[in-house]
């Protein structure tokens, strides 16, 4: 009788224990799945001021092109151009960077592979450039050569540059008239995101003339 009142008691005491909380089982303790609090997510969210002044680094990796202008008056350079950014920007405005006797015919965006610029089908992947290379385009595209990508260039003005996205920035440059050549020491691209403004130049020397290079 005696162990069965013990049993009894022991049976009443543990399961005062569970009512009052002090042998429960807390439900989700590591917060698996757990909506993630406002606060939380202002922490990691990149803001406009945290980006810099160039926050698409386009003043990196420049280079020095000289080229002859084909007869069809004008030859494109290509810069490379990543948004490494949690961001999307807007191509605001291009221009040559101090020119003398160049001028800006057109500048338009097309799509990038991740190791530069646009191959053709089957191309080398060792011929592909660095980060914000550049090199002189083809005036005219080759009569044998595949589409380069899917899509055709559009103009860079208003262009919106998405998070992680490669794209070529192709400027054409002209000789002005009644000079036989001319230079530049950048192209500058003007954008914005989150109603804030940047400004970034490629270091890209452009050297053109009309018979041969030096």
């Amino acid at each position: 009788m005696a162990v069965r009142s013990a049993a009894l008691v022991g049976g009443a005491l543990l399961a005062a224990l569970f009512t009052s909380g002090c042998m429960a089982v807390e439900e989700n303790p590591l917060d698996v799945n757990s909506p993630r609090s406002q606060e939380n997510v202002s922490a990691v969210q990149q803001t406009a001021a945290d980006f810099g002044d160039d926050p698409l680094n386009l003043a990196e990796n420049g280079a020095t092109l000289c080229a002859t202008q084909p007869d069809i008056g004008y030859q494109e350079f290509t810069v490379l151009v990543h948004n490494e950014a949690l961001e999307t920007f807007t191509l605001d405005d291009v221009t040559l960077q101090n020119p003398e006797g160049l001028t800006l015919v057109s500048a338009e965006v097309s799509t990038a592979n991740r190791e530069g610029h646009h191959k053709a089908h089957g191309e080398d992947d060792g011929g592909a450039h660095g980060t914000h290379s550049a090199e002189p385009a083809p005036a005219a595209p080759s009569e044998t050569a595949e589409p380069a990508g899917p899509v055709e260039p559009v103009p860079a003005e208003g262009y919106n540059i998405t998070t992680h996205e490669y794209v070529n920035l192709v400027v054409a440059v002209s000789i002005a008239d009644g000079v036989d050549g001319g230079t530049s020491q950048g192209v500058s691209v003007a954008y914005s995101a989150g109603g804030q403004e940047f400004t970034g130049t490629h270091p890209l020397a452009i050297e053109l003339n009309r018979e041969s290079c030096a």
